[in-house]
Formats: C-alpha cells, structure tokens, sequence
C-alpha cells in the first residue's frame, strides 16, 4: 500500500510538470489527484463553459438598465460632483440590487451612482463588459495627428457622423483622452463659427474643437517624453 502511494505522489508530480511545459496535448482536460488520473471529455468542458456563459448574460440582463434621458453618473450618492454623462438608451450594469435614498450603484460603463428615477428596462441586448482597453494605436509618424482632450466638462464632447451639432451621434469622448486626427488633417467650420475635426480613433467622425477664432478649443497638441 505504501508503494502505491509513493508512486501515485510521483504521477501526480509528473503529470504537473508536464502540463505546465506543454508536454501534454489532448483534447481533454487532466483532473489529478493523489492516487488516480481522471481524463474529463473535451465534450463535457464545453458544455460547462456554454451554461457557465448562459448563467453570466442571464445575471447580466436581470442587472441592465437604460437612461431614461440624457444624465449623469455621479461620484457619491448626491449630485454635487458628475463624473461622467449618459446620453439617452445608453445602458448600465446595476452594481447593487436595491436602490437608497433613491440613488443606486452602477459597475459600467464606469463605477458611480445614478437616480434610480432616470432609469428604465433595457430593451435590447445587454452590452457584457470588457476586460481589456483598446489599445492606442500612436506610431512615431502619427506623433502630429494625435490631439489631447482639454474640454473638462463632465459631458464630455460628442463624435458625430458629420461636421454639425445636429448629425447622428455616434460615440464620445473624455477629458485627459486621447484621439486620432485623419491624414491628412481635416476641419471644417460651421455656420455658428464651431470648429470641427474629423477623427480617425477612438472612432470615425467628426469632433468640436470649440471656437478656435475666439481662443477657446477642446482639443490641444499631444505631449510625448523622449525616450
């Protein structure tokens, strides 16, 4: 008995080493234990992950709210300090079940607290969270394309599909955020003396870069530290 043991310590041992260096390639998975290797059919882990996701669209949908209106996501359970604005049927994660003192927490697409009263139902599909950020895609040739946003409103400033206010929306953008210009650069200044700058990143349209002719912008030259 004791033989076995030892042995099935050394398997055991084996067996780790081996699947932490690639040694083992199967379409199984190996579950291991001190005295026996169980294979577990590819089959099986699959149709683990599918209810596993399932489970997670289904928690995720019973959370989903939409914005009632065009509104704020505030830092506290007040409405003294905004930090981040909603346009109307944009949707959130729910981060609590109940709401307080007629606020409730929100986990995306940013953490914070909104009324409960602005709030509705979702309609349609529940956006799942991302894990990762889109990464910059700045090379040394683009270093003049690339503009900063200075606009520190907690709204931010809207992308829109075309050079005026009244163009469909179709993203935004934050202050400290950086953006993308069009090669070659493209503006356009429009009946009321706006600015607009068409953009390449974080999505194409066109962005307000406030009154330059009046000294006032929303978008400044990149700063980048030489390696």
């Amino acid at each position: 008995m004791k033989n076995i043991g030892y042995c099935g310590k050394h398997l055991t041992l084996l067996a780790l080493v081996l699947s932490t260096l690639g040694g083992i390639k199967t379409d199984s998975a190996v579950a291991i234990g001190t005295n026996s290797i169980k294979l577990i059919p590819a089959s099986e882990l699959t149709s683990f992950n599918k209810e596993s996701n399932w489970q997670l669209a289904q928690g995720l949908s019973e959370r989903c709210r939409a914005a009632a209106k065009s509104i704020f996501v505030y830092r506290e359970r007040s409405d003294s300090e905004p930090i981040r604005a909603l346009l109307p049927d944009e949707q959130v994660i729910l981060a609590q079940e109940t709401s307080r003192d007629g606020w409730i927490a929100i986990s995306s697409p940013i953490s914070g607290f909104v009324e409960t009263t602005n709030l509705k139902f979702c309609s349609t599909e529940v956006p799942i969270p991302l894990t990762t950020t889109e990464t910059f895609p700045l090379t040394t040739k683009d270093s003049n394309l690339c503009r900063q946003v200075i606009y520190d409103r907690p709204e931010g400033l809207v992308i829109r599909q075309r050079p005026n206010s009244t163009s469909r929306t179709v993203g935004e953008v934050f202050f400290g955020q950086r953006v993308l210009l069009v090669n070659p650069p493209k503006f356009r200044e429009d009946q009321q003396g706006r600015e607009w700058a068409r953009l390449s990143f974080p999505i194409a349209g066109w962005v307000s870069n406030g009154f330059p002719a009046q000294g006032g912008t929303n978008l400044r030259a990149c700063f980048f530290l030489e390696n």
